[in-house]
């Protein structure tokens, strides 16, 4: 399965690491869309951006065959809770 961890605003992450500018580029033979930082790292590119805006949010992408890297895209949209489970808080059982 794939996964998407440390996802945090687009600003905060450029803030973070030190971006200065994010550039959206199109491969010339795929067509695919992909980012290159001003520090000349690669990003994926979700494929319903076009356009790089502050709304945006970065996450740390592992497929489940590839590469993991950082992916640009939407910051929770469209996701539904379908299952909750939530505990009362309890004093931790410590063994001596």
């Amino acid at each position: 399965m794939s996964t998407f961890s440390k996802t945090q605003n687009i600003s905060a992450f450029a803030a973070g690491q030190g971006i200065t500018k994010l550039d959206i580029l199109k491969n010339p033979k795929t067509g695919s869309l992909f980012a290159v930082d001003s520090k000349g790292n690669t990003l994926r590119i979700a494929k319903d951006i076009t356009v790089l805006t502050s709304e945006l949010a970065v996450s740390w992408f592992s497929p489940e065959d590839g590469d993991a890297s950082y992916m640009i895209h939407k910051a929770g949209v469209g996701a539904e809770v379908v299952s909750t489970l939530s505990f009362a808080p309890v004093a931790a059982f410590n063994e001596f």
